[in-house]
């Protein structure tokens, strides 16, 4: 028997920021030294306190995931969880919480509050992960729908989606919010000729629509405050964010918009520091700049609860371009190339740091021998999924050829290459014109392969139905491809498109 424990108050531990925690915390009577938590033979426990008048704090966050054990921890979706320790029992094979019995590999619903600024002891943390952990107050026999894409049936051709309510265009903001299908915005004007570069003619578009893929049906959405672009997004349960600026009125200053599906309202909220590519990470949302190559940037994170952005700690990759982060088992992973000039003695190459769960403490990451960008969070992998090599160009050769991409594994701080394509593939990352995205656990590369990064294997997907076209809206879900608008060419001049189509895998 293993049993860790440690004092604390915990008066303090609920005055902390709890997720869906809905009695004042502050108010609750307790001893100032009692044990928290409780680790005994894997699970984490916690002595409860009653309230004046009885009962017990009423948490209403909903938390669902599958048990599992690993590496002599009891997890709930990667996730410690904190169980009542009056109401549960763990006998190596069963875990009892309130009379309900779950076995590894089971499904639970527990409701709670996840403690975003709680540290668990070291040696709990050595065995537990480094995710914040979750306060359960109770749990539900009744393991509730996810509320997100549907599943698809595997189709063997990609299907023609019914025609939408919009107007054709190129470059739209997409994603899934909840169970539906979101477009908005994007440019309506004569697309420049194919071999030429020349500015828009006129500001994107502010109308969007909705498609439920179960019904079938499109429905228009209300007007963005202002007109968007790009696909700088996240989303979090009944909320699109969009980072965007008005290019044709010579706008640089991004505005953050938010748009909540259930009541079809958007909001004009305030802007992080410094514009940076959002990055969804759980209830918040980071803003990651590009580079430091103008001065220091400053990355952030937004608190939808407060409306508050708040600066990251600096970051230990120093000066540095091409940064990219994602969000990988509750931590972010800042990807970047170091600024310093290496010149003929080879590469900048990729740094990986990682900021922990509570956002406050950075380690760095062994460097890699790679030189892409563009990194996405796939399985349990940091995928840089371009192809190719580099060498430096005749002024500065490098000692040999540079691989653009390559994995990382967190898990054991370990780098791979890409697996070799399939023998005969002509592979242009942008199809579409949108770069690599996540499906599920693997990644969409090309638009006809999906790679499996860690098994290290490719599915080849139906080829599509309409011709090729740059600039559409690309939207995956987890078992889905969806691919709308953009625009074709045809004897150099532009067109753009108002049609879609779905694949499910």
């Amino acid at each position: 028997m293993k049993r860790i424990s440690r004092t604390i108050s915990i008066v303090g531990l609920l005055a902390l920021l709890l997720s869906g925690c809905s009695a004042p915390p502050a108010a609750a009577p307790s001893p100032t030294d009692a044990e928290f938590p409780i680790f005994t033979d894997g699970v984490l426990t916690y002595e409860r306190v009653e309230q004046p008048g009885g009962g017990y704090f009423s948490f209403t966050a909903l938390f669902v995931g599958t048990l599992t054990f690993e590496n002599g921890c009891l997890l709930v979706g990667g996730d410690p969880y904190l169980f009542p320790a009056d109401l549960t029992s763990w006998d190596g094979t069963t875990l009892t919480v309130d009379g309900l019995e779950y076995q590894v590999g089971d499904k639970m619903a527990a409701g709670g509050g996840q403690l975003h600024d709680v540290v668990l002891p070291d040696e709990v943390r050595e065995l537990c992960g480094e995710n914040s952990p979750v306060l359960v107050g109770s749990v539900q026999e009744e393991i509730p729908d996810p509320i997100g894409p549907p599943d698809f049936p595997t189709d063997e051709a990609w299907g023609e989606l019914p025609e939408s309510p919009l107007s054709a265009r190129r470059d739209s903001v997409g994603a899934w919010v909840r169970d539906r299908v979101v477009i908005v915005g994007g440019w309506s004007d004569q697309p420049c000729p194919a071999t030429a570069d020349c500015a828009v003619g006129e500001s994107a578009q502010r109308t969007g629509a909705s498609y439920d893929p179960v019904s079938g049906e499109w429905a228009p959405i209300a007007e963005a405050p202002m007109p968007v672009s790009g696909n700088n997004i996240a989303v979090f349960q009944d909320n699109l964010y969009v980072l965007t600026s008005d290019v044709f009125a010579g706008s640089s200053t991004p505005t953050f918009l938010q748009y909540n599906i259930t009541t079809d309202a958007w909001s004009t909220l305030p802007s992080p520091p410094d514009a940076g590519t959002l990055v969804a990470a759980g209830d918040r949302v980071f803003a990651i700049p590009g580079s430091d190559e103008n001065g220091a940037v400053v990355d952030s994170v937004f608190f939808p609860d407060s409306g508050v952005w708040a600066p990251l700690p600096d970051d230990p990759l120093g000066p540095s371009y091409d940064r990219t982060g994602v969000w990988l088992h509750g931590t972010l992973k800042l990807s970047a190339k170091s600024l310093a000039s290496t010149g003929a003695d080879g590469p900048a190459v990729v740094r990986i740091a990682t900021l922990d769960s509570n956002l406050s403490s950075w380690f760095s990451q062994p460097d890699s021998d790679i030189i892409g960008t563009g990194a996405v969070a796939a399985g349990d992998r940091v995928v840089f999924p371009f192809y190719g090599t580099q060498n430096g160009g005749e002024v500065n050769t490098w000692d040999r050829p540079y691989a653009n991409g390559g994995i990382f594994n967190p898990a054991d701080n370990t780098w791979k290459d890409l697996p070799e394509l399939p023998a005969g593939t002509e592979l242009d990352e942008y199809a579409h014109g949108r770069p690599p995205q996540v499906i599920g656990h693997e990644v969409l590369i090309g638009g006809r392969l999906l790679l499996d990064p860690m098994a290290l294997t490719f599915t080849e997907l139906p080829e599509p139905t309409w011709a090729p076209r740059i600039e559409a809206t690309v939207i995956t879900g987890l078992d889905s491809i969806l691919v709308w608008g953009g625009v074709s060419y045809e004897d150099g001049v532009g067109v753009n498109h108002a049609d879609g189509y779905l694949l499910g895998l």
